[in-house]
């Protein structure tokens, strides 16, 4: 297996990874609950970030290439991207974001990658954004887009909760042509999940999330971390209060509801794992990443689309009840798991997966 180079102008010092770690970064992982331990952990310490190098990056892939954008270098948030080429094994600096952005999020449309929300740092401390910009590797240019009205931050009943509860985008999804971003409100130590928004390219123009997405798609699975689309579906990893109670559930849009197409999913409790699983779709499959007994990285294979098929046919003739009528799965396909790779990596968090096509 061959090793990615590293980042130039990262620093990786002794110092600097103690204070990443005490951190817990939360930028790829997706996970709206980590963040506030960023933010707690630069109250009162004013020279926090002063000392710390770099965190708070977000990736994405699009046209062969990896890209890592902003993130927090110090005390300033940065507007810069980081363009990895697998043919070369090679870094080269592209075009700076518009603004600069920490933890925001990314997704990919059209093979245009989009950055959207993320915090910056200002003279009254860290900033929820609400803006998002859209880079085109063809030309090398990135071009705002209009912000996320965040409708349901508006409506708060009284000015005191609207200053309280901050607004802050925790996750995206590129689903059926536009980018789907669940969003949460937040005031330390507690998040409230309240739907999302929805951008559609072609319009220019942001919508609510459908309901019954936005109630069963919680901020910890709407990360990028347990969510995926394969074959124009949307999948989410739901670990329910117990490991062993893990599900796969796949979105109807037709019914706008969740429908389970896979239980008893193979994974362990990591409690000290800032993630310890993950979901990914590549080569037209779904597929979870997590750490076995021995703490090795496995990629399980898991086949789902006739029951996500018959789902869709249900939904189609009937918006009534469309599981009553789908043809139930055998067993066989529903738990049809195949270990694919195996990695020994005891100290590797699991962050984020990507796919390259070259």
């Amino acid at each position: 297996m061959a090793k990615v180079a590293p980042m130039p102008n990262v620093s990786r010092e002794d110092e600097s990874r103690k204070g990443l770690a005490a951190l817990r970064m939360w930028n790829m992982a997706g996970s709206s609950i980590r963040i506030t331990d960023v933010i707690m952990g630069w109250l009162g310490r004013k020279d926090a970030m002063d000392r710390m190098p770099f965190c708070g990056c977000s990736v994405g892939a699009v046209d062969g290439c990896l890209y890592v954008l902003g993130g927090f270098s110090k005390a300033s948030a940065l507007r810069c991207a980081w363009r990895y080429n697998p043919v070369t094994n090679s870094w080269s600096e592209s075009s700076p974001m518009s603004i600069g952005r920490a933890y925001c999020k990314t997704g990919i449309l059209d093979d245009k990658l989009y950055a959207v929300g993320g915090v910056t740092r200002g003279h009254g401390g860290l900033t929820p954004l609400q803006s998002a910009e859209v880079f085109d590797p063809k030309t090398g240019v990135w071009s705002q887009i209009p912000s996320m009205p965040f409708t349901k931050a508006q409506v708060l009943p009284t000015a005191f909760l609207a200053d309280l509860l901050k607004p802050i985008a925790t996750g995206m999804t590129s689903y059926r042509g536009r980018l789907f971003v669940p969003q949460s409100l937040y005031c330390w130590p507690f998040f409230v999940d309240v739907g999302g928004e929805v951008y559609d390219p072609e319009a220019n123009s942001w919508v609510e999330m459908p309901i019954g997405l936005g109630e069963g798609w919680p901020a910890r699975q709407a990360g990028t971390k347990m969510s995926a689309t394969v074959d124009g579906e949307l999948y989410a990893l739901d670990p329910s209060s117990s490991p062993n109670n893990a599900k796969i559930k796949v979105y109807d849009y037709l019914a706008d509801d969740w429908k389970v197409v896979a239980e008893d999913v193979p994974i362990r409790d990591f409690t000290e794992s800032e993630s310890p699983y993950l979901l990914a779709g590549f080569l037209g499959k779904l597929h979870v990443i997590t750490k076995d007994a021995n703490q090795n990285i496995a990629v399980l294979q898991v086949y789902v689309q006739n029951h996500v098929a018959s789902i869709s046919a249900a939904s189609s003739s009937s918006l009534v009840d469309p599981i009553e009528h789908a043809e139930r799965p055998t067993e066989s396909e529903l738990d049809l798991w195949k270990l694919i790779a195996t990695r020994s990596a005891p100290a590797t968090e699991l962050v984020s997966c990507l796919v390259l096509d070259i």
